[in-house]
């Protein structure tokens, strides 16, 4: 791709992706769900799911329906308690979708009265709050029965059906094992005061990706210790596992690439912003980010700190962190910004029409203009 034609465009290593994702499965006990609206890009569905993932996390028909048509034998899993009786009906009767959740009776009384209580294959999630997080952006608030309502509405599947899992999720970006293990043991005593118990766990998503803000631990390690915990629970070890990682699995395996059209002092205009690609970047994260001219990396100790701003008209059109970059960037130099893979693609529009349509698959970590291939995004 002649990057004349572009002032800004992602790069995706599905080497990356496929090698991040294997690591999971592998640390993994249960079955992994990718979370599809981390990234919904096919080639990036397609590259998890052949390194091992064991169906997707879908939170709307869309999203199911974007599974199917890419990788016709997967399966889905319905996983966002608000959802429309239009969805589970069409989900159900032509996607194969047989997972659900819910957090609240009148949620349970919509999936009874469209689901057909016969068949085998169904399940409903109890998804219960877990209580007190350290994850960057809370999911409590919004989602999740009490441990006592929990209880309450496991009984009440069980005795229209056969179907009783539950599930929680810590939020996203947690960045500590300790809500994972505080959740886990929750999940244990609810378990225990149930009879029959659930068929399956799903301990959700959350896992955190690498940001220069943001103390990191890897998913790798709290993976170990979540191991060592539900091996240890007699409560468990005859139940499904399973969990929903998106920003873990795909967050460092995409960059997006930006022209700088615009330097006013120290402040500089790139071609793209919060609102083509970097909304990631708003607020909560400051991303690794590196500087190029002539398809080369600007190998310099003179660095200044900048403002970012996108190419739109809107003054919200600006990075929630500075960044420190070569002095002497100008007009026409690039600037790669590393670890996009989660929640940018998803979340870009065409505002004020600047839109990053194209992608550029690479093979190696370089700041390069030349090598790989592109495309149109999805």
């Amino acid at each position: 791709m002649e990057t004349a034609e572009v002032d800004a465009f992602y790069a995706l290593n599905e080497a990356r992706l496929a090698s991040v994702t294997r690591e999971f499965t592998e640390h993994f006990l249960g079955r992994v769900l990718y979370a599809v609206k981390a990234n919904s890009l096919p080639q990036v569905l397609r590259a998890v799911f052949r390194a091992g993932v064991g169906g997707f996390d879908v939170a709307s028909l869309a999203e199911a329906r974007l599974v199917r048509s890419t990788i016709p034998q997967a399966r889905s899993w319905f996983m966002n308690p608000a959802k429309s009786r239009r969805d589970v009906e069409w989900t159900f009767r032509d996607l194969g979708v047989r997972n659900y959740v819910i957090d609240c009776e009148a949620d349970l009384q919509k999936l009874l009265e469209v689901l057909p209580s016969h068949d085998p294959e169904l399940r409903i999630y109890v998804r219960f709050n877990c209580g007190a997080t350290s994850a960057v952006l809370d999911l409590d608030s919004k989602c999740g029965a009490s441990p006592a309502e929990a209880r309450h509405l496991l009984g009440l599947v069980h005795a229209q059906s056969r179907w009783t899992s539950l599930s929680f999720h810590t939020g996203s970006q947690t960045i500590v094992i300790e809500p994972y293990l505080h959740a886990i043991r929750a999940a244990i005593g609810i378990v225990e005061g149930v009879s029959p118990g659930p068929t399956a766990l799903d301990i959700g998503g959350g896992f955190p990706g690498h940001y220069l803000n943001i103390p990191y631990h890897s998913p790798l390690s709290m993976l170990s210790n979540i191991t060592k915990l539900m091996r240890g629970s007699e409560a468990l070890k005859s139940i499904e596992l399973l969990c929903e990682p998106g920003r873990a699995l795909v967050s460092d395996s995409m960059s997006l690439f930006c022209r700088v059209i615009l330097r006013k002092g120290g402040a500089l205009y790139c071609g793209a912003g919060i609102y083509s690609g970097l909304t990631p970047a708003r607020q909560y994260f400051q991303l690794p980010a590196r500087a190029g001219r002539g398809g080369r990396p600007i190998e310099t100790e003179e660095r200044q700190d900048f403002i970012i701003f996108g190419p739109t008209c809107d003054s919200m059109d600006r990075l929630g962190f500075s960044y420190s970059l070569p002095r002497d960037l100008s007009e026409g130099d690039w600037i790669e910004f590393q670890h996009v893979g989660a929640y940018s693609e998803t979340l870009r529009c065409s505002f004020n029409g600047f839109s990053v349509d194209k992608i550029v698959t690479v093979e190696e970590d370089e700041l390069t203009e030349s090598r790989g291939h592109s495309s149109d995004c999805s």
